[in-house]
């Protein structure tokens, strides 16, 4: 089950990365002889060997581990980005809060076997995460402590952006061949932050706020305006947001949605305004509509593989954060709002761009040092 498309993802990511930014890559069971790729030719199913630039390993938990103990002896401060792309399962015992990214050979790593990991890394190290798997938005817990919801919040900077909730599907997984049919979240995600698709094409419509960088927060909105699956995506400020206030979806709900387009960031409001007019929506009360249609008496059982209802619950979802934001900067808990405030200011970073800055400086550096 290892398809081609996942080797593409990976592909796709290695070439956003400056070259002299240090990185590891661990793929299948790290060799390169290994038919280990899945891809469909013509209505055939067939293997071949991988075909990526680089490996430094197996996806195991040894391989893992193996890689995490050079992270653990890095500089402080030095950033970390975790792409996951491959398979997610839900946790064995149904705790959906702990689900798990699929190991090689079987087996995985869980939410709280990746939060014990973090914490072995130095203080003040950032981690952003780009999770494309299954189930991958309970990821999200990485945010507090042992990586258990109601756990306090972790004092080191760790965002995350997820491709869909922690009970639902993610798309992505293809055998198929071209490219140029590959639909995933994290395709779009990169594609924004980067300014440059898979297919090499300019991306330059997510600079929201028009301040001349993408920061991962556009990046995001991006993506749930223009996927175009059933993913339902999730970021690291909806779970603190779910956790920490406290409002009834009834009431959300009613907010007229004039006043919540007031109170969304530049980003937000792209994306609320794009899927409202794709999927039709009109009036002040269309959240009202759109959750009783989701989930009203008469909703009915929803289908996971429903596009349009997946839109609607990533505009009810978007819509319900912009209102709990809204309501914490209200509630005049300070620590609570400057916490949140430095949880969306590391959303907003763009690592990429972080990382050719850094990698430009070593080299004028090196130019001006005296020989």
């Amino acid at each position: 089950m290892n398809q081609v498309a996942i080797e593409g993802h990976i592909r796709y990511f290695q070439s956003l990365l400056p070259a002299a930014v240090e990185r590891r890559v661990l793929f299948a069971d790290g060799r390169r002889s290994t038919r280990s790729v899945q891809f469909l030719d013509g209505q055939r199913m067939r293997y071949r060997a991988p075909r990526l630039p680089r490996i430094d390993g197996a996806t195991t938990r040894a391989g893992f581990n193996a890689m995490w103990r050079r992270f653990a002896v890095a500089r402080p401060g030095d950033p970390l980005l975790l792409y996951f792309a491959g398979h997610g399962s839900p946790d064995p015992q149904r705790d959906l809060d702990n689900n798990v990214f699929d190991l090689w050979g079987g087996g995985g790593l869980s939410v709280r076997d990746l939060a014990r990991r973090i914490d072995d890394l130095p203080d003040g190290t950032p981690v952003v995460l780009v999770m494309a798997q299954c189930f991958s938005g309970s990821f999200a817990n990485l945010l507090f402590e042992g990586g258990r919801p109601d756990g306090e919040l972790v004092d080191r900077d760790v965002v995350g952006f997820f491709a869909a909730t922690r009970d639902r599907p993610a798309s992505g997984c293809t055998p198929e061949i071209n490219e140029a049919d590959y639909t995933d979240f994290s395709s779009y995600f990169f594609a924004a932050l980067s300014g440059v698709d898979r297919l090499g094409r300019r991306v330059d419509r997510a600079d929201y706020d028009q301040n001349g960088l993408v920061g991962m927060n556009e990046a995001y909105a991006y993506a749930l305006l223009h996927q175009t699956t059933s993913d339902v995506p999730v970021a690291t400020s909806d779970v603190f947001l779910r956790r920490f206030v406290n409002k009834p979806d009834h009431e959300i709900m009613a907010t007229p949605y004039s006043r919540i387009l007031s109170w969304a960031s530049p980003a937000e409001r792209a994306a609320l305004e794009g899927l409202s007019d794709a999927l039709g929506l009109r009036g002040e009360h269309r959240l009202r509509a759109t959750y009783d249609l989701e989930f009203g008496p008469g909703a009915g059982r929803r289908d996971i593989e429903d596009v349009a209802s997946a839109h609607r619950l990533r505009f009810i979802r978007l819509a319900k954060s912009v209102v709990l934001a809204r309501t914490l900067r209200q509630s005049g808990d300070r620590a609570r709002i400057e916490r949140f405030e430095r949880l969306r200011a590391a959303e907003a970073r763009n690592p990429l761009a972080e990382a050719r800055a850094a990698s430009q400086a070593r080299k004028d550096a090196r130019r001006r040092a005296p020989r």
